[in-house]
């Protein structure tokens, strides 16, 4: 049977949303160093399409070259996590299908961060498939809600002051606190709230197993402090508590197991270089097997962080 530990909204209302949206829509981990892990954001936003790819166990990588979306597959359905851009998400449904899964089949979609790289396609993909629930956090609800204009990069890297809509607004399905479980088919995944990079971050944590070991897989949520362009650390007055959020998340996520290192861009993770070595089989580690490189991920942007809060101290 399958069980989830979310707060879902009325249904009614849900469909209802819905059909007005319709209606209106028009292990060489030893080598990571810091360059590697520092993809910049205007790279990583260029994609080409990429063939699907099952990573370790039940977890396939649908996204494009360099912002990805996973695809999480059980007995009794599918758990898709990030839908990617709005001129993007049409290149995750073909990676679904191409990969050998129907889009009916999912039973939920879940995400990192709210900003429209990552989740902007959500409201293209309901319509697709409207009996998916769409879960997250209660802060990314509303961001997702507003059509991401309270995403302060963009106000604050704006020469005015209006706010403009990033993507098309969609209202979730239910809200999933932190510590929250989602249990699908032989999977439980838990929500883990990392907030900084933006209020409702969300990492993820789910056992796998490969060559008959159990270890727990981490989507990492974006950790990613703002550059001098995009918004201050202090002073924000439309996220006053960035920092200490940062500060809070940093020492949540030093204190998670990690076993496999996830996430959505490719850069970050070495897709192309861990698929090349996952590639060669044999009896080798599946290289996504990275514990080091959740230390790295947490460690980078930790001190990256610490950089420009140090930086925004002394008037830089």
């Amino acid at each position: 049977m399958n069980h989830i530990k979310v707060t879902l909204l009325p249904s009614g209302l849900a469909l209802l949303i819905w059909c007005l949206s319709l209606f209106l829509s028009t292990n060489v981990s030893a080598q990571l160093t810091p360059d590697r892990i520092d993809a910049s954001n205007t790279i990583d936003n260029v994609n080409v399409q990429r063939d699907p790819v099952r990573l370790i166990d039940n977890v396939w990588w649908v996204g494009h070259s360099q912002v990805g979306a996973f695809l999480i597959t059980t007995p009794d359905g599918h758990v898709l996590v990030d839908t990617t851009h709005p001129h993007d998400v049409h290149w995750v449904v073909e990676n679904i299908v191409k990969a050998g899964f129907k889009l009916a089949d999912i039973k939920y979609i879940i995400n990192t961060h709210p900003h429209g790289e990552h989740i902007g396609g959500l409201a293209a993909m309901r319509r697709l498939i409207p009996e998916a629930k769409s879960i997250t956090s209660e802060a990314t609800a509303y961001d997702l809600a507003t059509g991401g204009i309270h995403d302060y990069r963009y106000v604050y890297g704006t020469d005015d002051e209006v706010l403009v809509e990033q993507f098309e607004p969609v209202t979730v399905d239910g809200h999933i606190a932190d510590g929250g479980k989602l249990t699908l088919g032989n999977i439980t995944l838990t929500a883990h709230l990392t907030p900084g990079h933006m209020k409702g971050v969300t990492t993820w944590s789910f056992p796998v197993r490969d060559k008959g070991k159990e270890y727990t897989a981490v989507i990492m949520g974006g950790m990613s402090a703002p550059g001098p362009d995009d918004g201050p650390l202090i002073g924000n007055e439309i996220y006053p508590e960035t920092a200490e959020d940062f500060h809070k998340s940093f020492e949540y996520l030093k204190g998670l197991k990690c076993d496999v290192y996830l996430y959505v861009r490719a850069p970050t993770i070495e897709l192309n270089e861990k698929l090349a070595r996952l590639k060669g089989g044999g009896n080798r580690v599946n290289p996504f097997v990275d514990p080091e490189g959740c230390q790295q991920f947490v460690s980078f942007y930790e001190a990256r962080f610490q950089k420009r809060l140090e930086e925004e101290k002394a008037g830089k």
